[in-house]
């Protein structure tokens, strides 16, 4: 009988240890707002993950020893207005990937935010936000990038390195457009005190995927931003290959910060946004408010008017080319 209950104490014991060398989190947000946008016309709707895009998720850790570490993390978004899924239906359109981490740093496979879409965080990806309003790839269609191959490095004097390379639709050898969505690219990210600066460069082997033989595109993303505690200072930078030129981006914001709420404004201008050169060009202007009622729960408002020139049609709710375009909206969001 001693020997039974040494016997299951032990195995208790073992199970306890297993538990507490690996981890597993459920988490997530729901994010719905109330907005009026003016484009063509002039519409009100309810939309879902305005502020942060609605998701839930898993995410986990398994301790190997020695440093080492296997994690990984599956999430997949929701569209909290209709309940149906987001990214095109997809079970984890999100993110879905496993990895290694250890002091080499850490080795992810899978389908995985770009490094570039990192360094468009630090100046805001929301659907009001400058580089959502310009369809830069690096929040576009390469913010996400399936069968993805990424690097992240240690950080060494409070900077770190991430560098990613992706295998696109893995088309056959013989496919003339064989290079479909194959990408690389490459970020640093520094952070010293109140001072962060980012640098990300990418290159799309084929943007095109129906024409043979490669139709490359290349994109530079830099950002740099001052934290004064009360006032923060943010100004960005984007270069991309657009037609026959080049889009730019560039832009800068101011946000204050007052207990629980946060205000900001910023002013933008877009170059040749559809690569002509011929007076497609347009200014962004954005006013945002967030205010947290507890840690995990915020209301806010956001505001975004676009004054396009004549070849430009940038904005909300198909907008007309040489018009102005803007929406505002109010929501909440809830994270768990």
């Amino acid at each position: 009988m001693n020997k039974k209950i040494i016997a299951l104490a032990a195995l208790g014991l073992c199970t306890g240890l297993a538990q507490a060398q690996s981890s597993v989190t459920l988490y997530g947000v729901v994010d719905v707002a109330v907005e009026r946008v003016k484009g063509a016309t002039s519409v009100m709707r309810v939309s879902s993950g305005q502020q942060q895009g609605s998701r839930w998720g898993l995410r986990g850790a398994e301790d190997l020893g020695g440093g080492m570490k296997a994690v990984f993390q599956i999430e997949s978004g929701f569209n909290a207005d209709t309940g149906t899924s987001g990214q095109g239906g997809r079970a984890f359109g999100r993110q879905a990937f496993v990895g290694l981490t250890g002091g080499f740093g850490g080795v992810r496979l899978g389908r995985q935010y770009s490094p570039m879409d990192d360094v468009a965080g630090l100046v805001g990806t929301k659907g009001y936000d400058v580089l959502s309003v310009v369809p830069v790839i690096g929040n576009g269609d390469y913010n996400r990038v399936n069968n993805a191959i990424t690097y992240l490095s240690p950080a060494f004097g409070g900077t770190t390195v991430q560098a990613q390379y992706s295998l696109g639709e893995e088309r056959a050898s013989t496919d003339t457009s064989k290079d479909f969505n194959k990408q690389m690219s490459v970020h640093a990210i520094h952070t010293s005190g109140p001072l962060t600066a980012g640098l990300s460069l990418m290159r799309v082997l084929d943007d095109n995927g129906t024409a043979a033989g490669k139709q490359p595109k290349n994109a530079l993303l830099a950002v740099g931003s001052y934290d004064f505690g009360t006032v923060k200072l943010t100004a960005y930078f984007d270069q991309e290959d657009k037609a026959a030129e080049k889009l730019k981006v560039y832009g800068v914001s101011v946000g204050f910060k007052m207990g629980e709420t946060t205000l900001s404004a910023g002013v933008a201008q877009a170059k040749n946004a559809n690569g002509s050169s011929a007076l497609d060009d347009a200014k962004i202007y954005t006013l945002q408010a967030s205010h947290n009622l507890s840690k995990r729960t915020a209301v806010y408002g956001h505001l975004t008017a676009v004054s396009n020139s004549g070849a430009s049609a940038l904005g909300f709710n198909s907008p007309v080319a040489g018009g102005s375009s803007n929406g505002i909206q109010v929501g909440v969001r809830h994270r768990f």
